[in-house]
């Protein structure tokens, strides 16, 4: 049954790095598409390209905190790591599906939570956790500070002058938020990979996420690249640059501690500042409460469905 379990693991945990790849198309390219500066594909091309670089390159110590920051090693199962990451693939294809941004970070520790207490392992509360809430809490902040003073900087640069390469320069910061979305995002679902042993080491592991997860990219990308890039998001040049750049900023310096946090939520802090610096409205204010309550409501079902699926299919299948 081990090897099953292996297997399940391994698909769960594959299948869910798809879905992260398919669900953060707009939050790293949707200010460039939706200033009808890259064409869908172009954009997807580009993401599944930087994705895998980031992921092969700096994931390593997000894959340390998933795979045994949260509960120790020791009480990471095939079994319980298989419920973790199809809770967290579902959850994610759900709301992707819906076309509604979530933080896969969030729901992907809630779900080894859930999963955790469910096998009854102890959670690392006081350390991991509370070290990832201040993060998720100082993301959108952080995040806005530097919309606010990069859309300011970029007003009084030089580049105000050349509208080309101002736009060239927008492609560039997506990218570079794509390689910030390997770092941060790939540890998600495959740190439990290396939290179970099924891989030794912290930088194959990463490679093999940002595969699925640039696959995920070319395959179901478009949905949510057009939902944020023409619903949510209206910028000008400048300040999609300050916005999109303080969201890389901002998630990388996460990803490089080792605390994943969420890029849609980086996002939503860095246009939040640019849209201060310009005194203007540039979010459309309902689909963000749509996006609000999803973020507090996806991490706690990703900890319910992982605890319950854990109850009820513990006992049916034998595993203590």
């Amino acid at each position: 049954m081990d090897t099953v379990y292996l297997i399940g693991m391994v698909l769960s945990g594959l299948f869910f790095g798809w879905t992260i790849g398919s669900h953060y198309t707009g939050a790293v390219m949707g200010t460039a598409f939706g200033a009808k500066l890259i064409k869908p594909r172009n954009a997807t091309i580009l993401i599944a390209i930087f994705v895998l670089l980031g992921a092969t390159l700096e994931s390593h110590n997000v894959v340390k905190t998933v795979g045994t920051g949260v509960i120790e090693a020791k009480y990471m199962t095939m079994f319980g790591a298989m419920i973790m990451m199809l809770t967290a693939a579902l959850v994610t294809a759900a709301n992707t599906w819906l076309k509604l941004p979530v933080s896969t970070s969030q729901l992907a520790i809630f779900s080894v939570v859930g999963a955790a207490m469910g096998m009854e392992a102890q959670v690392q509360w006081e350390t991991t956790i509370l070290a990832l809430a201040i993060t998720w809490v100082g993301t959108p902040i952080v995040g806005a500070i530097l919309g606010f003073i990069l859309t300011k900087g970029m007003d009084i640069s030089v580049l105000t002058k050349f509208d080309k390469a101002k736009k060239y320069l927008l492609i560039m910061v997506c990218c570079y938020a794509a390689y910030t979305l390997g770092c941060n995002n790939t540890g998600n679902a495959v740190g439990v990979f290396f939290g179970t042993g099924a891989i030794k080491s912290k930088i194959l592991a990463g490679f093999i996420g940002g595969i699925v997860m640039a696959i995920g990219a070319l395959t179901w990308g478009r949905p949510l690249l057009e939902k944020v890039g023409l619903h949510i998001v209206s910028l000008d040049i400048n300040s999609a640059v300050g916005a999109q750049l303080a969201q890389g900023i901002t998630a990388h310096i996460a990803a490089s501690l080792g605390y994943p946090t969420s890029m849609n939520q980086a996002m939503i802090g860095g246009i939040a500042g640019a849209g201060l610096s310009r005194g203007i409205k540039t979010i459309n204010m309902k689909t963000m409460k749509e996006i609000v309550v999803s973020w507090f409501l996806t991490p706690l079902i990703g900890a319910i469905v992982a605890f319950v699926l854990y109850s009820l299919l513990s006992p049916l299948l034998g595993v203590k």
